[in-house]
Formats: C-alpha cells, sequence, structure tokens
C-alpha cells in the first residue's frame, strides 16, 4: 500500500476536503491534516492503520468496496464521541488489490447538531455545481461582450487611421502606429483564448459531444472522441464533465507522455430504467503510470469536479493497457 500512499499524497493533500486513502483490507494508509483535525487527532499519522470505514457502511464487512458513492454515516473523534459525516467513495482499482479514497465533510445527525458546523454545510451540491458553472460562463461572456468587442473595435479603429492618414504621416508615427495594432490583435487573440479556457462558446451552443471533439483537435497527439449524446445535458453536468475531460487530456499528454488518448462520453445504458441515466465519461491513453510530475495535480482537479458533482471516480493502470479515467455523473445530480 505504500506506493498507494506515495500516488495519493499530493493529491489528498490538495484537496480541500477531509480525506484519506484505504487499502483492500479497508485500514488508513494515508490521511490528509484536514481528516486529522475533523477528528481531532494531532497528526494525520495517527489514524493509520485503523479501519477507514465509517459507521454505517453498508460493506462494513466485506473486503470489497461495493459502496453507494455517497452516504451519511459517522466516524470516531478522538474523544471517543461519534462525528456524523457525508461521505463519498472514490474506488482506486490496482494490481496489487482494490483500494479506495474516502472524501468526508461534517452533516447534522439526528438530533440536528454537528461537531464543526459550516455555512457551506447544507448548501445542496447541485446548487454549489451550477454556481461554479455560472461563474465560468458569466466571466467568459464579459470577456466575449466586453473586452473582445473593445479590442476589435479598437482594431478597427486603428486600421481607419492608418487608411486616412496614408503617406501624410511621418515614419516614426507610422511605426508606432502599426506597433498599436498588432499589440491589439495579440491582446485580441488573448482574450480569445482565456475566454474559451473559461467557457468555450461551441459547449454553449453545441452541446458537450461537439465540444470535446473541438477539444480533441487542440492536442499534439491524436485524440479519438466517441459518445452517444443526442440531447442536451444540464449545464452545470456539460461544463464540469468538459473540464474534467481537458484535466484529463492534460495529465495524459503533459503529465504521462500518452502518444494516443480516446475519450467517449455517453449516457449509461445499464441505468435504471426508471430513473435518468447517468453521464459515463472515459479517458484512456497509453502513457506512464499516474503520480509523477504534474499529474497529481490534475488528478486532483478532477477528483474536485466528480465530487462537486456527487459522482465516482475510477482510476486504473496496467502496463499492457495504460491509464483509464472512469467518471459516473449522475443526470440530473
Amino acid at each position: 500500500m505504500t506506493s498507494i500512499a506515495a500516488e495519493l499524497r499530493s493529491i489528498l493533500d490538495v484537496i480541500e476536503q477531509p480525506a484519506w486513502a484505504v487499502d483492500a483490507d479497508h485500514r488508513v494508509s494515508y490521511a490528509n491534516p484536514r481528516v486529522a483535525a475533523l477528528t481531532g487527532h494531532d497528526s494525520p499519522s495517527d489514524l493509520l492503520g485503523t479501519d477507514g470505514r465509517p459507521g454505517g457502511h453498508p460493506g462494513a464487512r466485506s473486503r470489497h468496496h461495493a459502496a453507494p458513492s455517497h452516504r451519511c454515516g459517522t466516524l470516531t473523534h478522538a474523544d471517543g464521541s461519534l462525528l456524523h459525516v457525508e461521505w463519498s467513495l472514490v474506488p482506486l482499482a490496482r494490481p496489487d488489490g482494490e483500494a479506495a479514497v474516502y472524501l468526508f465533510r461534517t452533516s447534522a445527525g439526528p438530533s440536528g447538531a454537528t461537531r464543526e458546523p459550516s455555512p457551506k454545510d447544507g448548501v445542496p451540491r447541485a446548487l454549489a455545481a451550477q454556481v461554479c458553472a455560472d461563474r465560468c460562463r458569466t466571466a467568459a461572456g464579459s470577456l466575449r461582450h466586453g473586452a473582445q468587442e473593445r479590442l476589435a473595435s479598437l482594431l478597427l479603429g486603428l486600421s481607419l487611421a492608418r487608411e486616412q492618414l496614408g503617406g501624410s504621416l511621418p515614419s516614426p508615427g507610422a511605426r508606432l502606429l502599426d506597433d498599436a495594432a498588432r499589440d491589439a490583435e495579440e491582446a485580441l487573440a488573448q482574450v480569445r483564448e482565456v475566454t474559451a479556457a473559461l467557457y468555450p462558446g461551441v459547449l454553449e451552443l453545441r452541446g458537450l459531444t461537439v465540444a470535446l471533439t473541438a477539444l480533441a483537435e487542440q492536442w499534439p497527439v491524436p485524440v479519438a472522441v466517441f459518445g452517444n449524446l443526442r440531447r442536451r445535458l444540464p449545464d452545470a453536468v456539460e461544463t464540469h464533465a468538459y473540464f474534467l475531460v481537458r484535466d484529463a487530456l492534460s495529465r495524459a499528454v503533459h503529465g504521462a507522455g500518452a502518444g494516443r488518448v480516446r475519450v467517449v462520453a455517453e449516457l449509461d445504458p445499464d441505468s435504471d430504467p426508471d430513473l435518468d441515466p447517468d453521464l459515463v465519461v472515459t479517458v484512456s491513453d497509453d502513457g506512464t503510470a499516474p503520480g509523477h510530475g504534474p499529474e497529481p495535480a490534475f488528478l486532483a482537479a478532477i477528483a474536485g469536479r466528480v465530487a462537486l458533482l456527487e459522482g465516482t471516480l475510477t482510476v486504473r493502470h496496467t502496463p499492457e493497457e495504460g491509464t483509464t479515467i472512469s467518471v459516473v455523473i449522475p443526470v440530473p445530480y
């Protein structure tokens, strides 16, 4: 389990939520400082080797992680009292056995009391995800319809000035005008890049599949995109799914040195017919194993988005097949 702890250390340490990793026997192998503080321990090392299953875990007598992704339960505080928490399970399939990461946040118990009240407690995750998506779209809209339009107007004005002045402008002045036009063109290009990074227009107009296809063309390696999405999904789902795929591509290309990547975004055909189907996003690459260079930061970003959408994240790697990141997002979540 040491190798798993080494891979997850930098990820768990940057996650704002209390979290710990467990091995196939559900023993805590690594805990971040936030979960130590939550449970009243002086150091995360106090938690190592303890049973990592929250009270109320439906698989408490099983070695397998066949639990729902998001549940309520209890943790034992250092003083012996029970701490009511909500937790999400992120399974990690490994060649040396099944492991998992638990992400915790405090919740009201039967009496309605919590040990660490927070203004964020009680705020629906769906609302938080929507607020985050709205901020990206609003910022992109301000750039697209504000700064971008003003820069375009500036370029037009500079072009008209050059035409009207013609040869009457002294050489130094003409060069200054040319330099100003060039700077404005470069600024406009940068604004467009930032706007696309915040919220690409194609995502808003055409939906997730078309946006992912356009995203695939931006990488120096072949990226194949497949999917069966024939309808638009909720805005927050499309937004976060798009950005988690972008982070997964960054991890694969810049972190793992992948030579090819395959992206699949589809509605789960095995979902309960009486419920809305889940969105399943899979990013597979032929790169190196996770846990090196900038990869932990990308994985942490992906894990954060998945937790916000109350989805599940699975990361698998084999030397023969490479790395596969699978995300299941409830729709509506």
